[in-house]
């Protein structure tokens, strides 16, 4: 059996739900295939809130593009009819040198971003849900917040199925085949020829486009846990909202949290990257709990007690919350080496367009990668600052254009 479109959307996660919407909207003639159902817990954009910040700490070369990003969440924020974005304020904290603290104020004078610095006396006042160390400060934004995952994949796909989009659901690609004029998408026996295939299959991209996973020496799959604490005693009153936070520990641990998203009940914490140690580990010790390599079809394996007992480690920051979660969640990280995003074409498949790797860091970027590579897929060309993430850019020779 053949089917037949313009372009075909493998993958319907943070970013394929996003680019089939934007497809569907301009009337483009478009599938979207999906192995499980929108807004599943099998990948890496489930748990039900995800950070959105302006004043990046990875880089300030990012703040264009997440500025794209929030024009872009606010489009699909207003066809929906429903809030997707919670503007909380986002709060760094660790020594004056570390990665939370300099790179964020790097990116916030770079490009002229709001915030403020926070003395430990200032946090006390203003955020006394945290305990921190003498020697630790603070820097707030109010230009952030959280994103709702699950919610934002189900309105884009929902909003593509109104605008015309075909979604083939709990339906795995097999084998893509590129072609510069008609690349192809095995679905069991049927086949999908197209004008150009958009490739956003997360943890599984590696596997569905041979040669994808040894870019820049390796992309691999990570897992990563997240826990719900029960909060035991109400921060006293401020002025001052509870906001996102990250935190840089001492020995290089970064690990992040939510306010309360269910009424004062819980708040959520999970750990984004370990100490520099274990991460430049050539080989990881055995059972490592964060980074430990994921076949994705596998899946990462459950929480266990030693998770339970790490996240209580770093929930000892938060006054007022249990010792130990109610509740965790596993996830998939995709890292690249570089730990920057994959997002455009490689000269070796053609016909097709890529967005992957996006290092535990990407959620906030959906909304504007989904724009990109629609506009790529659609118009060979796109006007969002995506340059940086050219997959090619492990390549040796010359800078391409």
């Amino acid at each position: 059996m053949t089917a037949y479109a313009d372009t075909v959307v493998v993958g319907l996660g943070a970013m394929g739900s996003q680019a089939l919407w934007r497809l569907a909207r301009d009337g483009v003639d478009v599938i979207g295939v999906e192995q499980f159902s929108p807004g599943h817990d099998r990948g890496s954009s489930h748990g039900e809130s995800r950070i959105i910040r302006t004043s990046y700490l990875e880089g300030a070369e990012y703040v264009p593009f997440v500025q794209a990003a929030w024009r872009a969440w606010a489009e699909l924020e207003e066809a929906a009819g429903s809030p997707l974005v919670i503007r909380s304020g986002a709060l760094m904290l660790g020594r004056p040198d570390s990665g939370a603290i300099s790179g964020s104020i790097a990116a916030a004078e770079h490009h002229g971003l709001a915030h403020e610095h926070l003395s430990p006396t200032a946090l006390a006042e203003r955020h006394p849900r945290h305990v921190m160390r003498s020697d630790e400060v603070g820097v707030f934004e109010d230009a952030a917040g959280v994103v709702l995952p699950e919610a934002s994949i189900l309105a884009a796909v929902r909003l593509a199925r109104q605008s015309g989009a075909r979604v083939w659901n709990h339906q795995a690609v097999t084998r893509i085949e590129p072609d510069p004029d008609s690349p192809r998408v095995w679905v069991g026996d049927t086949q999908i020829r197209a004008r150009r295939v958009i490739v956003t299959a997360g943890a599984w991209l590696p596997g569905l486009l041979p040669g994808i996973a040894d870019l820049g020496g390796g992309v691999r799959v990570e897992r990563r846990v997240l826990g719900w604490f029960r909060i035991t005693e109400p921060a006293p009153r401020t002025a001052h909202p509870e906001p996102v936070f990250a935190r840089d520990e001492p020995d290089g641990t970064l690990w992040y949290g939510f306010p309360s998203m269910d009424g004062g009940r819980t708040v959520k914490i999970g750990v984004h990257a370990e100490s520099p140690e274990v991460r430049s580990a050539a080989v990881r010790p055995p059972g490592a709990q964060w980074g430990e390599p994921v076949d994705p079809d596998a899946g990462p394996r459950p929480p266990d007690a030693a998770d339970a007992h790490r996240l209580g480690e770093l929930a000892a920051g938060l006054r007022g919350v249990a010792p130990l979660p109610e509740r965790m969640a596993s996830c998939m990280y995709t890292m690249t080496p570089d730990e920057h995003f994959l997002i455009g074409r490689r000269d070796e498949l053609p016909g097709l367009v890529l967005a992957g790797g996006f290092s535990g860091h990407g959620f906030k970027f959906a909304s504007a990668v989904g724009r990109a590579v629609a506009e790529l897929a659609r118009d060979g060309h796109t006007d969002l600052p995506v340059g940086m993430f050219d997959p090619h850019r492990w390549d040796a020779g010359p800078a391409r254009p």
